[in-house]
């Protein structure tokens, strides 16, 4: 059974952690305006701000903004920054325990899925949402919103209109970046993904590596006993003179095994529109005349 942490009320602290790349002044200040416009307090983890080349700190600095996070029974939800990469770095540094003996949210996406991952491999549900540098780069209304509503536990229901079959399926909607999750493959943070709706974005991969992840990840049998795929966005994508010759969504329904359903056009991922859905509850996918619905259900 997955944990929910309490939801947000009028007050509570919302901590600022740099799990990947080093944060920068206009992101800070970008969670800085949210927070207060929704009536909590955004506190910065200690650390917050140093750099160890492309990275937010040390591993080690990294792991302790998060445990201090963790530790902290005033902080409600923890929030990451940016994505890029590194945490994989620190993961296995951070005293997991923690979050056992006082549930919180997680907060993030993208280098972010590292800690979605692990977070329900101990049990508690997160939010794959919007991370401060999408809030200081033009991100839409609704990617706001729909962050602020779940934090209050009102998640949205998400929709898409490219949904090519009638079906409704339940299961854990789980997942995230497909390159990350494809870097976790074998080690202890990749998710038991039986049962479950699987979400998949990506960003800057060629067409040919989205190709080689989805069918390692075919090999190794995650696909098998899956409810569904849901597809959010995958973006800026990259091919060859030469083209590989598949679209994203071709090489995501030749992986996937029938009859496992793939819905495309759910609005998360590295668009300027990326609505947030709690990862780990269970979440019913249901279609009918090309419409899709991605609804949460809540205990």
């Amino acid at each position: 059974m997955i944990r929910i942490p309490a939801f947000l009320k009028p007050g509570d602290r919302v901590a600022l952690i740099s799990p990947s790349r080093f944060a920068e002044p206009e992101q800070v200040a970008a969670a800085q305006a949210f927070t207060k416009a929704h009536g909590y307090e955004l506190v910065e983890a200690p650390g917050l701000g140093g750099s160890d080349g492309q990275l937010g700190g040390t591993d080690a600095d990294r792991a302790a903004q998060l445990n201090w996070a963790l530790s902290e029974p005033s902080v409600r939800a923890v929030w990451g920054v940016r994505g890029g990469y590194g945490a994989v770095r620190a993961v296995d540094l951070v005293d997991w325990s923690l979050l056992h003996r006082d549930p919180k949210w997680l907060i993030g996406f993208s280098d972010f899925t590292v800690l979605l991952s692990e977070s329900l491999q101990h049990r508690t549900a997160a939010l794959h949402g919007p991370m401060a540098i999408q809030l200081a780069r033009n991100a839409t209304p609704e990617t706001f919103q729909a962050l602020a509503d779940a934090l209050r536990g009102a998640p949205w229901t998400l929709e898409s209109p490219r949904a090519a079959e009638e079906l409704r399926v339940r299961g854990p909607l789980v997942g995230g970046n497909l390159s990350v999750l494809y870097s976790l493959l074998g080690s202890p943070s990749f998710p038991d993904l039986r049962g479950c709706i699987l979400a998949l974005e990506d960003l800057d991969e060629y067409h040919y590596h989205l190709d080689r992840m989805m069918q390692g990840l075919r090999r190794a049998g995650v696909f098998e006993g899956l409810a569904a795929v849901v597809a959010g966005d995958f973006s800026d994508l990259k091919d060859h003179e030469r083209p590989f010759g598949r679209t994203w969504s071709q090489i995501l329904r030749e992986a996937v095994p029938a009859p496992i359903p793939v819905v495309e056009g759910f609005g998360f991922g590295h668009e300027n529109r990326n609505l947030t859905f709690i990862h780990g509850l269970t979440h019913e996918l249901a279609a009918t005349s090309g419409h899709a619905t991605l609804r949460p259900l809540l205990p």
